[in-house]
């Protein structure tokens, strides 16, 4: 039986807000603004201020979850204490693949960030970006507060030059440049698919509030921290991220600038020059930040999974000093940098990391009612309104995702009910082998028992038969005592 360690409670609020801006604010912010407008134009702006309103009432539905239930795995965790072991899976695994791709995507953002000051082919700026990963692998493998307190620099050092651009860009902006239309043949065929599109892009940017749940069990006073820090982190990302997309449409002539794999950077170098080193090291802090921080809470969705016996026992190893899960750290490492140089497509991967995250965002939405009626109380939402809100927008969003790519997402899903299955009847044949040794020591028990009786019975006659023994050599003493006396009485008188 494998012996679970805890986790040790060392993050505060502070460090939770944080790990969840520091997670929103990753590449998307970077990447995303012109590729959405690439697809819907001005109106992309809308998309942003929807993907908003989605994150705040996901996040709300995060927050009252959390009340409920504050331990580790967040979105999994509720989701398995709502429905049970298949959808508690389906939630976990979905989540788990999800910042895995996460991951990958991540070192793809670095890499094309990393040309701005670094001038090497895609494949050696790709090894480099590999190389910071293994490195926050290892300072998360030291321990969740060493990892909490890195990306709090992270954090801080990402919104100062966001912050600048939209200060600076605000001073150049020209309404003309609203009036640019969408690039995109599909989109300018299909305005609708393109607004689609740059919604689903715009969501890519404002995932990862989900992340300050998932180390619940290391954060101090979850249950009144948790749901404070998702809030918080949610409203500071959209703030940040309308205005940000605003300025680098309203700026400058957008056009200009869509093929570039830096285009933010681009952007504030043609306003300033020189400017845009800064918002590419901006990028960058921002992107190690955000890969810094899917490390971090993707082994603790592994590890709550395997610690309900629904993963492999592998990844539910803590390490006895550091108490960190290092097994999936390092597992994880290892798939991530394989999907980098197996699939070579961002795009791809980023579409796949969003369906495969709004999954358990929509399971973790329906849990929100569920546990509120189990428990009797709710704590945040006191309307049903906002989840059924969320489920439907959650719904809607996974199928127009796979629509877009169905043979990826069934390819995955494929292996994770392969993983469930062979766990599953492990576990029944185990508890069917349980049984069985139960019904052999029941059956020794009861033979003991018997024999026991039987012993006592055959204790009890030989003792009954000793007595009489004892009675018979003391009847037959006494004959020969009387016999002698009176062989000496009759004896004398002869």
């Amino acid at each position: 039986m494998v012996r679970r360690i805890r986790f040790v409670r060392t993050l505060g609020l502070f460090d939770a807000v944080m790990l969840g801006i520091g997670f929103i604010i990753g590449s998307g912010i970077y990447i995303m603004p012109l590729l959405a407008a690439q697809q819907a134009g001005a109106l992309s702006i809308f998309a942003w201020i929807i993907g908003g309103i989605f994150s705040i009432l996901t996040g709300l539905c995060f927050a009252e979850c959390a009340m409920h239930l504050p331990k580790a795995g967040g979105l999994y965790t509720y989701t398995h204490k709502a429905f049970g072991n298949f959808k508690g899976f389906i939630a976990g695994y979905s989540f788990w693949i999800g910042y895995i791709i996460t991951i990958a995507t991540e070192i793809f953002a670095l890499s094309w960030y990393m040309q701005f000051f670094v001038p090497v082919p895609e494949l050696w700026r790709l090894l480099i970006a590999s190389v910071f990963c293994a490195l926050f692998t290892y300072i998360n493998y030291r321990g969740v507060k060493l990892g909490a307190e890195l990306d709090d620099v992270f954090t801080i050092g990402k919104m100062i030059p966001l912050i600048l651009l939209i200060l600076v860009g605000i001073f150049f902006f020209n309404p003309g440049n609203f009036l640019l239309p969408a690039t995109n043949a599909g989109a300018l065929a299909n305005p609708m698919q393109g607004f689609m599109l740059a919604i689903l892009l715009a969501l890519w940017a404002y995932l990862g509030a989900e992340i300050i749940t998932v180390p619940e069990e290391e954060i101090k006073n979850a249950r009144k921290t948790v749901p404070k820090a998702v809030i918080v982190a949610v409203l500071t990302a959209m703030a940040i991220y309308v205005l940000v997309a605003f300025v680098a449409i309203g700026a400058v002539n957008w056009h200009n600038f869509q093929d570039s794999q830096a285009p933010l950077a681009d952007i504030a170098n043609s306003l300033f020059n020189g400017f845009g080193a800064i918002l590419a090291l901006g990028g960058l802090i921002s992107i190690l930040g955000a890969l810094n921080a899917v490390i971090l809470a993707s082994a603790r969705i592994s590890y709550a999974m395997a610690s309900d016996n629904l993963f492999p026992k592998a990844f539910m190893h803590l390490h006895r000093l550091h108490k960190t899960p290092d097994r999936a750290l390092v597992l994880h490492f290892i798939i991530a940098i394989a999907l980098v140089f197996a699939v070579r497509s961002f795009t791809a991967l980023a579409g796949l990391a969003v369906l495969f995250t709004l999954i358990p965002y929509l399971f973790t939405c329906a849990s929100t009612l569920k546990l509120q009626r189990k428990h009797g109380i709710k704590h945040i939402l006191h309307t049903p309104a906002i989840p059924v809100i969320a489920i439907i927008a959650c719904m809607t969003l996974i199928a127009y995702s796979l629509a877009q790519n169905l043979l990826a997402p069934l390819v995955l899903i494929a292996i994770g009910l392969l993983i469930y299955f062979a766990i599953t009847r492990r576990l029944l044949r185990n508890s069917e082998l349980l049984k069985i040794e139960n019904d052999v020591r029941g059956i020794e028990r009861k033979a003991m028992q018997e024999f026991s009786g039987i012993e006592r019975i055959a204790l009890e006659v030989e003792q009954k038969a000793k007595e009489e023994a004892v009675e018979i050599e003391s009847k037959l003493g006494m004959r020969r005592r009387i016999e002698n006396e009176l062989e000496e009485t009759f004896g004398k008188k002869k």
